[in-house]
Parts: C-alpha cells; structure tokens; sequence
C-alpha cells in the first residue's frame, strides 16, 4: 500500500544498516526522556501527597497510642520526612502505604489518578506532539470479541505467572515484595471494602494507565516504524525495569518482562487497545482476588 512504513526485516534488509539503528536509538531517547520526565514529576508529586496524608493523620494512629511529651502543653516531634535520608524516605512510604491500605483505601485511586497524569501527559506532548509518533486509537472497538480475547490472555498471565513465580519461589525462597503489595496481601483477606477500591484502583486504574503508556505510546511508536518485535521486546523490557525495586528481587522484574509481552504482543495481533488493557485489569484483578480469599499466600 502506498505510504505504508516498511517492516524492520525489509529495514534490515536494505544497505542502510546504520539509519535501521540510529532510527532506533532516536526512538529510545525519546521513550527514555519522557520515562525520566514522568518519574521525576511523579516523584515530586508524591512526595507532597505523602507529606499531606501524613501529616493529616491522627497522631494516636501509631499502633493506637497516644504520643507522650516531656511536658504539659508541648507539641509531639515533629514529623517531618527528610526524603534525602533513606532510613526517613523508606519509614514515610511504608507508614503512607499502612494508612492508606487499613485507613483510606479510596486513595489508591487516587494515586493511579496522579501516576496518569505524570505519565501519560509527558508521552502525549514528547511522543505525539513533538516526534509526531503514532499513538494508539482508543476508539477501538470493544466489544464481546476483543473483551474475552483480553480476559483470556489476563488468566492465561496470571496462570503462567503464578507457575513460574513458585517454581522460582520454591527454589531460592519468595523474595520481599514491596510495600503496597506487602500491605494489600495483609490486609485483602475477607475485606471487601478493601478489595473494591483496590479493584478500581490497582486494577482498572493501573491497568488503563500502564497499557496506555507502554503499549498506546511506546509500542505503537515503534509499531508505526515497522519495528514490531524489536519494539515488543524493548518496551516489555522496560516495563520490567519500571517495576523494579532496589531493595526487592530482581525476579519480579523478570516475570513482568514476561507479562509485557503477553500484553504487547496481544496487541499487535489485534491491533486493539482495549485487548491489553483488558488484560491487564484481569490479570490484577486476578491477583486481587486470590489475596481476598488466600491473603499472603499469594504469589503474585
């Protein structure tokens, strides 16, 4: 068809090998710098939402006991987080994360409210508007078909997940998750109320969220060049590093490659948005469900 982009094999077949991969890398710069934008204003933005619900807490909330002063009169410590310290950063997410999970769940809402409007806004305005790169069209049809493709390939994740994830387990021990998984696989067991704000959250809201970044920006970007599987590859990739933790494991990371490509590759096939997206609400939801009824027991 005329205009169409040529695919990355006839790319590769052409004597401008180097153009293939300085195409390439222009794409990854930019995919790169919209990452390190979305997470520095992310960061920022989570920091002051932190401070504000901490701040807001009711002081008696530390395991129930009322703060002790030396004298009558005299305010409690203050508590203000040095985000600078680790020690001080790590305790301030641990103890947001505790409150908001037992205390006010609909703040998980929240939060993936302000994860899309870090994330996504950057990747509008560098990818689409500025590198003219193609974006997904969230005016895909959705209907029966593309809603049980999507629900077939979130179990089919979450299954291979949960396998992979204990064989893994079983043979150097489940490592420490993070907190808000932590949090959520302690206290989901028999919560419903729990159970749905994580659900619209965690799971609605991630699941729009992340497969609109990664797959309706990073992937179709790629896709738009005609480098399907090399961008399927690297953006599930990325979606691994995104998740990873400093001080967890690095097998999470790994299946979540794994998961990145169930996902993206769903969507090249169909060429529908809603089929990952749907994927992914079903796969965490999915995880949701078996801590409601398994709690810690999880894998996931």
């Amino acid at each position: 068809m005329m205009g169409a982009a040529p695919r990355m094999e006839e790319i590769e077949k052409q004597p401008g090998t180097r153009g293939f991969w300085s195409e390439v890398g222009k794409i990854l710069l930019l995919q790169v710098l919209v990452l390190l934008v979305a997470n520095l204003l992310y960061q920022q933005i989570a920091k002051i939402q932190i401070e504000l619900t901490l701040s807001a807490k009711p002081p008696a909330y530390e395991k129930n006991k009322t703060p002790k002063t030396p004298f009558p009169g005299v305010q409690p410590e203050d508590r203000k987080i040095a985000w600078n310290e680790p020690a001080s950063a790590e305790k301030a997410l641990k103890d947001y994360t505790e409150f908001v999970v037992t205390k006010r769940p609909w703040l998980l809402v929240i939060d993936r409210l302000v994860w899309a409007f870090c994330f996504l806004l950057p990747a509008y305005f560098i990818l689409a508007r500025l590198a003219k790169a193609d974006r997904a069209d969230f005016r895909d049809q959705f209907d029966g078909g593309s809603f049980g493709i999507g629900v077939s390939v979130g179990v089919a994740t979450f299954c291979f997940v949960n396998v992979a994830g204990g064989l893994i387990f079983f043979f150097i021990g489940k490592p420490q998750s993070n907190p808000l998984e932590v949090a959520l696989t302690q206290n989901l067991q028999g919560n419903w109320t729990l159970l749905t704000w994580a659900l619209l959250g965690v799971s609605f809201g991630a699941g729009f969220v992340e497969e609109a970044f990664f797959r309706g920006f990073l992937l179709k970007q790629f896709a738009g060049k005609g480098m399907e599987r090399l961008g399927l590859i690297l953006t599930s990739v990325l979606f691994g590093l995104v998740h990873y933790n400093p001080k967890g494991s690095w097998v999470g990371p790994l299946l979540l490659i794994f998961v990145g490509l169930y996902f993206g590759l769903s969507y090249l096939k169909t060429e529908n948005i809603w089929v990952p997206i749907t994927a992914h609400v079903t796969y965490n939801s999915s995880m949701l469900i078996a801590a409601f009824f398994l709690g810690d027991r999880v894998v996931g």
